[in-house]
């Protein structure tokens, strides 16, 4: 294999890992802002925690919300 193709993919998988983390970060930060503003009688952390089973399908949906959001913009 060449040297430029070799580096040029890991350039791109760089690239994309950082992208990811980032998108991870701002989408936790997302669901925090969701939980404080829009729900703000419920907490979801200490719902899940107590063993609320809904308001961890409620998290859930919201994650793949925010990545289908996020893949598609």
């Amino acid at each position: 294999m060449e040297w430029a193709l070799i580096r040029s993919t890991l350039i791109s998988e760089l690239v994309h890992l950082i992208a990811g983390a980032i998108t991870l970060m701002a989408g936790a930060v997302l669901i925090r802002a969701i939980d404080r503003i829009v729900l703000k009688k419920i907490d979801l952390e200490e719902e899940i925690g107590r063993g609320n089973l809904a308001a961890a399908v409620l998290a859930g949906a919201m994650w793949l919300a925010l990545a289908i959001v996020f893949t598609r913009g």
